[in-house]
């Protein structure tokens, strides 16, 4: 399962050492991202758009679209098994030039030997700023495995785009 293996790969962020590290807070997150962690990248792009207009279409988008639980059933062997995604976006300003993007997930149950922060694991965080001349840059920090639909509607949203939700797995 996709959400599997980028978990494993977030979950190998921090260190090589036998115990792995898993980001606590959105800052580590994106440092580790930025030094190049791997199975993640970090793109920087403009919209042009205002920060206020981007701002708000991204807080609907991700209330509406990205704070959901996805729930999953199946036999594994003649066993029925639940598990189930909780996806948990936050989105706030920091001061007058800066809005900050996480989006976490808490999968149930819990994966062996990772101890995930409070909100679930970081999968995804954006840094928005505004430009002159009515444009917006976007620093966006991202998995490379799994994810890409949800990716990509970010994109459109910060591009203007009230694109639909992505379909969360």
């Amino acid at each position: 399962m996709k959400t599997t293996v980028v978990v494993m790969a977030l979950s190998m962020i921090a260190s090589p050492a036998a115990a792995i590290q898993v980001p606590q807070t959105r800052q580590d997150f994106v440092k580790a991202v930025a030094a190049g962690a791997r199975a993640t990248k970090m793109e920087t792009f403009t919209v042009t758009r205002s920060f206020e207009g981007v701002f708000r279409l991204l807080e609907k988008k991700t209330s509406a679209c990205l704070d959901v639980e996805v729930r999953r059933s199946g036999f594994v062997g003649n066993q029925m098994e639940v598990s189930s995604s909780d996806y948990n976006p936050t989105l706030r300003r920091v001061g007058r030039n800066k809005a900050e993007f996480a989006l976490q997930v808490v999968h149930r149950p819990r994966g062996v030997g990772h101890s995930p922060p409070p909100g679930g694991l970081y999968i995804m965080a954006a840094d928005l700023r505004p430009l002159p001349g009515n444009r917006t840059e976007v620093v966006l920090y991202q998995p490379t495995i799994g994810f890409k639909n949800i990716t990509k509607s970010i994109k459109l949203w910060v591009s203007g785009d009230d694109a639909d939700c992505p379909k969360m797995k």
